[in-house]
């Protein structure tokens, strides 16, 4: 049974997210401020951590810090910020992940259930071998080089990254990637366009692949 640290100080998130989760197999234990995560972390051993960002006591950000100090434990980051440096300051502080809030139960325990196969290698959706991504850094390289990619093309070639094998529709891109949007949808065209082209220039692998009439997917 794998077992989480669910760092949240909202009782109505923590008291439904604990059941789905316990529903769901998983074994929680809820830090209510950010001292108590620290000690928790301290004391016991978890395979994910769900960390709100504010958290009383002591921010998410600064217990994300410190647990970077002495662990890559996957850390998904739980917020209802939605401005891009805020996303991009937590990646760089060493996230694996984040969800905005509101979010939707079944995508956080797929997130949840993605990052815990990575860090132990149990099932891990597979994606093509020429592609990793290095959040922290912010870095995505084909064939061993770095793609020269904008912000958002980084977090469109993430999501989809992320759910692997998923097709996944342009209006689910822009709702994980821009939260609430209101311009036209092919934005995300465009940017995925963008990205193809850097591709291509490394490899002749396609790996986004459209599915006609419902979205993109990354081959598996």
């Amino acid at each position: 049974m794998h077992r989480i640290l669910l760092c949240e100080d909202e009782e109505n998130i923590v008291t439904f997210l604990r059941a789905e989760l316990e529903y769901d197999g998983f074994a929680v234990d809820v830090a209510p401020d950010g001292e108590d995560a620290m000690r928790l972390f301290t004391e016991n051993e978890y395979d994910l951590i769900l960390l709100d960002i504010m958290l009383p006591a002591k921010n998410g950000l600064e217990c994300l810090r410190e647990m970077r100090k002495t662990s890559r434990i996957p850390v998904i980051i739980l917020t209802a910020r939605k401005e891009v440096y805020d996303k991009v300051a937590f990646l760089n502080a060493g996230a694996d992940d984040y969800v905005t809030k509101p979010f939707d139960t079944l995508e956080l325990i797929a997130r949840i259930k993605r990052n815990i196969a990575r860090g132990t290698g149990e099932g891990a959706p597979s994606v093509p071998q020429c592609l990793h991504i290095c959040k922290e850094g912010y870095r995505a390289t084909v064939a061993g080089n770095e793609l020269k990619l904008t912000k958002t093309e980084f977090e469109i070639l993430t999501f989809l990254y992320d759910n692997a094998g998923k097709v996944k529709t342009r209006e689910e891109i822009i709702r994980a990637v821009f939260g609430d949007f209101y311009g036209e949808s092919n934005v995300v065209d465009a940017n995925i366009k963008n990205i193809r082209a850097k591709v291509a220039l490394h490899t002749d692998h396609e790996i986004i692949k459209t599915v006609r009439g419902k979205g993109y997917v990354i081959q598996v």
